[in-house]
């Protein structure tokens, strides 16, 4: 059975953010629910980020032809499925710990792996990957809507139902052969490196990864408590989900007009504009709880997350092409990873129910990113690009 190829990796987009949209918001939620304490979540979501690092990095360079993609989409759907098929019979602390951490691992890739896939068939189709990529964005609005509706009809298990349908799905498509197959690109020059110590040397790397991995990783509190917060606050599992699908909508919208707001801003003042926006994002949820108020500033997830994410997108791309990969590798594996990890486990220690302090140390880390950004020469250094 074959698929065209649009059809294929719009389907891809579509099952995996759905995934993504129930996962990311709710499992802490599911977690929670079955007795696991906020510390104890704080830690395997932490360890959970070093585990996404860990695949990202040790399963994505052994991708060795054209169509390892889809077969390596297959291996990790299929296991992800045992595994949360395990959780409807073991639901233990060890069981639940080592489903969530192996999950991370799972998943992980599969992000990168739909842009390989999207990439590839950018050159070969002609397709525009802009909006194949929007369905997996509008997916995740909808994954993270719906479950909030099914938890107050059916109840929490509904989350790891919906989860176990969605992969299977996902495992599904990876059997089917996509119409024309992904075509080898070519390789890097043999003389070329992508060296990630060799990058680590140059002060203007360690200043992107700092400005990046502190301005998302003020997420981190956020990605994994807010839902748990809210909650104790006493809004219901729905109107998270709104709250959550807002967030995403707006960073649609952004990716989706960017080129018109911010072709002519350069990397340092759109990473600015994220920064301001942060303080007043995390600054406003540790004030209130008004649903009005967390309605408007979760639209302002368009520049803390997707703004941001453009910047470092530009900033890679200004680089040698040599070196393109080493960035984003040093960008997702650390900025996105092990920075993420490092505030996560802190703000599992942090948290307590009823308490907004959270979000107050989201909006203090941030404050040190103006020295960053007075100081990171945003721009590639002729003498960098020739070293």
């Amino acid at each position: 059975m074959k698929l065209p190829a649009k059809s294929w990796i719009t389907s891809y987009f579509v099952f995996f953010f759905f995934i993504w949209g129930i996962f990311l918001p709710f499992w802490g939620v599911w977690l929670a629910e079955k007795g696991i304490s906020p510390e104890q979540i704080g830690t395997l979501f932490s360890l959970g980020l070093v585990l996404r690092f860990v695949s990202n990095i040790g399963l994505l360079p052994r991708l060795k032809n054209a169509n390892a993609p889809v077969t390596l989409v297959c291996y990790l759907t299929f296991f992800a499925l045992l595994c949360l098929i395990s959780l409807i019979f073991f639901q233990g602390w060890y069981a639940l710990a080592a489903a969530t951490l192996l999950l991370n691992f799972l998943l992980a890739p599969m992000v990168p792996l739909g842009d390989i896939i999207g990439t590839r068939l950018v050159k070969q189709i002609q397709m525009n990957y802009g909006k194949v990529r929007l369905w997996g964005s509008v997916s995740f609005i909808v994954g993270s809507t719906f479950v909030g509706w099914t938890i107050g009809e059916f109840g929490h298990d509904s989350i790891l139902w919906l989860i176990i349908l969605a992969v299977f799905l996902n495992y599904s498509l990876s059997l089917i052969k996509l119409n024309p197959q992904l075509q080898a690109q070519s390789r890097p020059s043999a003389g070329s490196t992508n060296n990630l110590m060799t990058l680590l040397k140059k002060p203007n790397v360690i200043y992107f990864i700092l400005v990046m991995g502190l301005i998302q990783g003020s997420h981190a509190a956020y990605y994994s408590f807010s839902a748990l917060y809210w909650t104790s606050m006493g809004i219901s599992e729905f109107n998270i989900a709104i709250l959550w699908g807002l967030s995403v909508f707006a960073e649609v919208i952004l990716m989706r007009f960017n080129d018109k707001l911010f072709n002519k801003w350069s990397v340092k003042q759109m990473c600015l504009l994220a920064l301001v926006a942060g303080i007043i994002r995390w600054g406003t949820l540790y004030q209130t709880t008004d649903f009005a108020w967390l309605l408007l500033v979760q639209t302002f997830h368009a520049f803390t997350f997707a703004l941001a994410h453009l910047a470092a997108m530009r900033f890679i791309a200004q680089q040698e092409e040599h070196s393109m990969v080493g960035y984003q590798t040093l960008y997702s594996g650390v900025a996105l990873g092990l920075v993420m990890a490092l505030l996560t486990f802190i703000s599992g220690w942090i948290y307590a129910p009823q308490d907004s302090t959270l979000f107050l140390w989201m909006a203090l880390i941030l404050i040190p990113v103006f020295l960053l950004l007075k100081q990171w020469k945003s721009d590639p250094l002729p003498q960098e690009i020739n070293d």
